[in-house]
This record gives structure tokens, C-alpha cells and sequence, in this order.
């Protein structure tokens, strides 16, 4: 019998903070103005690669970006740049917000004006699907047995500081996906067998992205070459890239890229709304 070689998924997300995603994830004495324009110049260095190499992925931006308003602020049109060459544009909520530490309200706020000023930017009503919580937050999820101290706002006494209580969001917001991060203790105490890019799976109406790995060093890279799952989730931040020496560094994604091209096995880039499209389809 011949085998057939299996075609591996690679799920690639950006999270495309902005200058709004930057001031509430920095610290006082970390901020500079200058990072801004940076980040947005390695989005558009971004868009020339990926395009040179035929890769599509999936960038997931603050919703207060795509308002109309003053550079670099926000950018719409950049946004529907991302999207006119065919990459996926998801939630990455309307300003960074920290989700545990908000009321139900709040978040479900968030979610509903983010999806919206992300779709009025690139003209196509119903097109942002998929979520990213900033900060990765919540990484509780008590109903799979994962706890976080982290999270700052604790559940119960949090109700958003539970996972349960967002994906329930997110469904009532017709989102058809979230990517998240979250350990239960068997995984904590390594007593099962860890995959460090995770799973996709369908939870009660709305697809999962577990534990994606986050940067492109030789761990991920190994771990994609020598498995045989058949999605493997990597994430990123655009302003990283500039960033010499770092797992997200741009000399590190052009590695990561060039040693998955040339390695001889069955490699696909996928987005996530793809992928979920082919699952139904198949079905």
C-alpha cells in the first residue's frame, strides 16, 4: 500500500495590537511614539511577503483601529488592504481590554463594536468571524479543570474571568471562532502528553483554537516537521518583528518559512475561517 502524505495546516495569526492595543499593554516607562508607525510599516512589509510567497493568514486587529479618525491612530484603510489580498481580519476587541477585569456588559459591548467598525472598514458585512482575546486572557476555564492566578480578576468573583462565560459572548455575537489559551492541571503537572500548538475543535456552536505557540524558533519548527497533526496554530506580533534575536524577530520568520518550504512535506497556510469552511464542507 502507498502512503499518501498528509497535507499540514499551519493557522497563522497576527495580533495587530495598534497604537490603541499599545497603550493599554505598556507599561509607563516602556511607551514610545515612534513604535506606532513601526508596527504598521512591518504590517506593510508584512503584505508584500506574504503575497511574494502565496501565504494567506489571519490578522487580528483592535476594532478602535478601524475607525475613522487621525494616522496613525487608526488606519482603515490598511485594514481593508489586509483584507483585499485575501488574508482573514479578526477581533482582537475595540481597545485591548483586559477581558477578566470587565462585567458582562462591557465585553459583550466590545465585542459587538469591534466586529462592526472591522467590517465597515473593509465594506463586507458578516466577514469577522474569529476573536482573539487580548493579553490571552481569560486562561481560566474551570469547566475543563484550568485555572489561571494571572488573570488578576478572579472567577468567580469575575464572571469574564471564566472562559465559559465569553465563548457565550461570542456566539450571541455570531462568532464562529475564538483562539485561546488555557491549561488544565493534568497539562500543568505534565501528566498528558502536550501539544504546543493545539487543537481545533467545535465547543458548543463555536470552534476552538487552543494553545497556539507563540513565535517562529526552532521548537515550533521541529515540532511541525517531525508531527503529524493536521493543524499546527502559530501566533505573532507585527512589531516584534523588528526585534533582533527574538522568537519573533523577522530574521526568525524568514527562517521559519524557509525551512517549512524547503523541507519536502505537504505544507498548507491556512486561515482559520478556511479551515473551519473545508471541516463543514467535508461534513
Amino acid at each position: 500500500m502507498v502512503s499518501v502524505m498528509k497535507t499540514k495546516k499551519i493557522v497563522l495569526i497576527w495580533d495587530f495590537d495598534g497604537p490603541i492595543g499599545q497603550v493599554n499593554s505598556t507599561l509607563p516607562y516602556n511607551f514610545h511614539f515612534e513604535q506606532f508607525e513601526k508596527e504598521i510599516n512591518n504590517v506593510r512589509w508584512l503584505l508584500e511577503f506574504l503575497k511574494e510567497e502565496k501565504i494567506k493568514c489571519c490578522f487580528a486587529i483592535t476594532g478602535f483601529s478601524a475607525e475613522i479618525g487621525v494616522y496613525p491612530y487608526t488606519f482603515p484603510e490598511l485594514i481593508q488592504e489586509i483584507a483585499a489580498n485575501g488574508h482573514e481580519v479578526a477581533s482582537h476587541s475595540w481597545k485591548h481590554e483586559w477581558i477578566p477585569l470587565f462585567t458582562e456588559d462591557q465585553i459583550n459591548k466590545s465585542l459587538k463594536r469591534s466586529k462592526k467598525a472591522l467590517e465597515q472598514s473593509i465594506a463586507k458585512e458578516g466577514f469577522v468571524t474569529g476573536f482573539v482575546p487580548p493579553h490571552n486572557r481569560p486562561m481560566t476555564w474551570w469547566q475543563k479543570g484550568a485555572f489561571s492566578l494571572g488573570d488578576r480578576g478572579l472567577f468567580p468573583f469575575f464572571t469574564m474571568g471564566n472562559m465559559e462565560a465569553l465563548l457565550q459572548l461570542l456566539v450571541k455575537n455570531k462568532y464562529q471562532w475564538v483562539r485561546i489559551s488555557y491549561k488544565n492541571l493534568f497539562t500543568k503537572f505534565r501528566l498528558t502528553k502536550k501539544n504546543i500548538t493545539g487543537r481545533i475543535y467545535n465547543h458548543k456552536g463555536i470552534f476552538v483554537l487552543e494553545n497556539h505557540y507563540n513565535g517562529f524558533d526552532d521548537q515550533v519548527i521541529q515540532h511541525i516537521l517531525t508531527t503529524n497533526y493536521e493543524t499546527y496554530t502559530v501566533s505573532a506580533h507585527p512589531f516584534m518583528l523588528s526585534l533582533a534575536n527574538k522568537k519573533e524577530s523577522k530574521e526568525t520568520f524568514l527562517n521559519f518559512i524557509a525551512k517549512l518550504k524547503h523541507s519536502g512535506q505537504s505544507i498548507e497556510f491556512i486561515s482559520p475561517s478556511d479551515y473551519i469552511s473545508s471541516i463543514n464542507v467535508i461534513k
